[in-house]
Protein backbone atom coordinates (compact mmCIF):
# COMPACT_ATOMS: atom_id res chain seq x y z
CA UNK A 1 0.00 0.00 0.00
CA UNK A 2 2.78 2.28 0.92
CA UNK A 3 4.39 1.82 -2.35
CA UNK A 4 1.17 2.63 -4.15
CA UNK A 5 0.37 5.56 -2.60
CA UNK A 6 3.78 7.04 -3.35
CA UNK A 7 3.77 6.43 -7.15
CA UNK A 8 0.24 7.60 -6.79
CA UNK A 9 1.21 10.77 -4.86
CA UNK A 10 4.36 11.07 -6.88
CA UNK A 11 2.22 11.27 -10.35
CA UNK A 12 -0.27 13.95 -8.80
CA UNK A 13 2.85 16.28 -7.80
CA UNK A 14 3.80 16.05 -11.48
CA UNK A 15 0.04 16.43 -12.38
CA UNK A 16 0.29 13.63 -14.27
CA UNK A 17 -3.31 12.59 -15.00
CA UNK A 18 -2.51 9.08 -16.82
CA UNK A 19 0.44 8.18 -14.35
CA UNK A 20 -1.83 8.98 -11.74
CA UNK A 21 -4.68 6.62 -13.11
CA UNK A 22 -2.62 4.19 -13.52
CA UNK A 23 -2.75 3.85 -10.09
CA UNK A 24 -6.64 3.71 -9.59
CA UNK A 25 -8.68 0.09 -9.89
CA UNK A 26 -10.64 -0.28 -13.03
CA UNK A 27 -13.72 0.82 -10.78
CA UNK A 28 -12.94 3.19 -8.59
CA UNK A 29 -14.95 4.80 -5.76
CA UNK A 30 -14.31 8.47 -4.15
CA UNK A 31 -15.64 10.54 -1.77
CA UNK A 32 -15.60 13.99 -0.71
CA UNK A 33 -17.95 14.63 2.24
CA UNK A 34 -17.65 17.85 2.50
CA UNK A 35 -19.08 19.17 -0.66
CA UNK A 36 -21.31 15.95 -0.66
CA UNK A 37 -20.40 14.25 -4.02
CA UNK A 38 -19.04 10.93 -4.70
CA UNK A 39 -17.33 9.87 -7.79
CA UNK A 40 -17.57 6.41 -9.26
CA UNK A 41 -15.67 4.75 -12.40
CA UNK A 42 -12.86 5.82 -14.07
CA UNK A 43 -14.65 8.67 -16.01
CA UNK A 44 -15.05 10.65 -12.67
CA UNK A 45 -12.34 10.15 -11.20
CA UNK A 46 -10.05 11.10 -14.34
CA UNK A 47 -12.38 14.49 -14.21
CA UNK A 48 -11.98 15.01 -11.16
CA UNK A 49 -8.30 14.90 -11.30
CA UNK A 50 -8.61 17.12 -14.49
CA UNK A 51 -10.05 19.58 -12.58
CA UNK A 52 -7.60 19.16 -9.43
CA UNK A 53 -4.20 18.32 -10.23
CA UNK A 54 -3.18 21.40 -12.70
CA UNK A 55 -4.13 23.54 -9.56
CA UNK A 56 -0.93 21.81 -7.22
CA UNK A 57 1.30 24.65 -8.79
CA UNK A 58 -1.18 27.40 -9.08
CA UNK A 59 -1.56 27.03 -5.34
CA UNK A 60 1.72 26.10 -4.17
CA UNK A 61 0.57 23.37 -2.39
CA UNK A 62 2.67 21.04 0.31
CA UNK A 63 1.18 19.14 3.16
CA UNK A 64 3.18 16.90 6.06
CA UNK A 65 2.00 13.84 7.81
CA UNK A 66 0.63 13.61 11.10
CA UNK A 67 -1.01 10.58 11.26
CA UNK A 68 -0.74 7.78 9.19
CA UNK A 69 -2.23 4.00 10.32
CA UNK A 70 -3.16 1.42 7.99
CA UNK A 71 -5.18 -1.91 8.27
CA UNK A 72 -5.74 -4.57 5.59
CA UNK A 73 -6.43 -3.22 2.44
CA UNK A 74 -6.80 0.57 4.11
CA UNK A 75 -5.07 3.07 4.67
CA UNK A 76 -5.56 6.74 6.63
CA UNK A 77 -3.50 9.35 6.40
CA UNK A 78 -3.98 13.25 7.97
CA UNK A 79 -1.80 15.72 7.29
CA UNK A 80 -1.55 19.40 7.36
CA UNK A 81 -1.52 20.70 4.12
CA UNK A 82 -0.17 24.77 2.76
CA UNK A 83 -1.40 26.44 0.31
CA UNK A 84 -1.24 30.03 -1.40
CA UNK A 85 -4.48 31.51 -1.91
CA UNK A 86 -5.00 35.12 -3.27
CA UNK A 87 -1.29 35.81 -2.64
CA UNK A 88 -1.93 34.73 0.88
CA UNK A 89 -0.15 31.55 2.62
CA UNK A 90 -2.57 28.98 4.29
CA UNK A 91 -2.59 25.62 6.71
CA UNK A 92 -5.40 23.07 6.75
CA UNK A 93 -5.56 19.62 6.97
CA UNK A 94 -7.14 16.92 5.26
CA UNK A 95 -8.26 12.85 6.58
CA UNK A 96 -7.70 10.67 3.60
CA UNK A 97 -9.00 7.28 4.05
CA UNK A 98 -7.58 5.04 1.48
CA UNK A 99 -8.77 1.61 0.12
CA UNK A 100 -7.31 -0.63 -1.86
CA UNK A 101 -7.66 -3.45 -4.27
CA UNK A 102 -5.19 -6.31 -2.68
CA UNK A 103 -5.16 -8.41 -6.02
CA UNK A 104 -4.94 -5.47 -8.57
CA UNK A 105 -2.55 -3.72 -6.08
CA UNK A 106 -4.42 -0.23 -6.82
CA UNK A 107 -6.20 2.48 -4.90
CA UNK A 108 -10.18 1.28 -5.28
CA UNK A 109 -11.00 4.22 -3.70
CA UNK A 110 -10.64 7.37 -1.78
CA UNK A 111 -12.64 9.40 1.20
CA UNK A 112 -11.25 12.86 2.04
CA UNK A 113 -12.11 15.16 4.81
CA UNK A 114 -11.10 18.61 4.72
CA UNK A 115 -11.26 21.76 7.05
CA UNK A 116 -12.60 24.68 5.85
CA UNK A 117 -9.44 25.88 4.49
CA UNK A 118 -8.77 23.33 2.22
CA UNK A 119 -12.18 23.06 1.27
CA UNK A 120 -11.72 26.66 -0.30
CA UNK A 121 -9.47 25.63 -2.55
CA UNK A 122 -11.02 21.97 -3.78
CA UNK A 123 -14.04 23.77 -4.32
CA UNK A 124 -12.83 26.37 -6.47
CA UNK A 125 -11.14 23.32 -8.48
CA UNK A 126 -14.14 21.07 -8.54
CA UNK A 127 -16.57 24.02 -10.33
CA UNK A 128 -20.34 24.78 -9.62
CA UNK A 129 -20.78 21.71 -12.16
CA UNK A 130 -18.92 19.05 -10.55
CA UNK A 131 -22.65 17.00 -10.20
CA UNK A 132 -23.07 17.38 -13.84
CA UNK A 133 -20.01 14.82 -13.97
CA UNK A 134 -21.20 11.33 -15.55
CA UNK A 135 -20.48 9.40 -12.68
CA UNK A 136 -20.57 11.81 -9.79
CA UNK A 137 -23.61 11.99 -7.79
CA UNK A 138 -24.87 13.18 -4.00
CA UNK A 139 -23.43 10.67 -1.61
CA UNK A 140 -26.63 10.96 0.37
CA UNK A 141 -28.40 9.46 -2.80
CA UNK A 142 -26.62 5.68 -1.73
CA UNK A 143 -26.33 6.17 1.76
CA UNK A 144 -27.95 4.19 4.16
CA UNK A 145 -30.81 5.51 6.52
CA UNK A 146 -29.42 4.35 10.01
CA UNK A 147 -31.92 3.76 12.70
CA UNK A 148 -29.98 2.64 15.83
CA UNK A 149 -26.75 3.83 16.97
CA UNK A 150 -24.49 0.88 16.48
CA UNK A 151 -23.02 1.57 20.10
CA UNK A 152 -25.64 0.31 21.63
CA UNK A 153 -25.31 -3.45 20.05
CA UNK A 154 -21.58 -2.91 20.93
CA UNK A 155 -22.35 -1.99 24.41
CA UNK A 156 -24.87 -5.00 24.87
CA UNK A 157 -22.22 -7.30 23.67
CA UNK A 158 -19.83 -5.77 26.91
CA UNK A 159 -22.77 -6.56 29.04
CA UNK A 160 -23.36 -2.66 29.35
CA UNK A 161 -26.08 -0.72 28.92
CA UNK A 162 -26.49 2.28 27.53
CA UNK A 163 -30.03 4.41 28.62
CA UNK A 164 -30.71 7.23 26.25
CA UNK A 165 -33.19 10.08 26.82
CA UNK A 166 -36.22 9.65 24.90
CA UNK A 167 -36.81 12.34 22.96
CA UNK A 168 -39.66 15.30 23.55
Amino acid sequence: MEDILLAHEKAELEQDIEATMATVSPNPHYEFPNFGWAADGTGAVREHYRRVLPNTGKYDIAAEKRVHASASNTLIREAWVSFTLEGERYTGMYLVVISFDADLKLISGERLYTDSNFAKVMGEDLGDDYGDVPGVSRIDASAPIIDKHDAFAEAAARGITITAPTAN
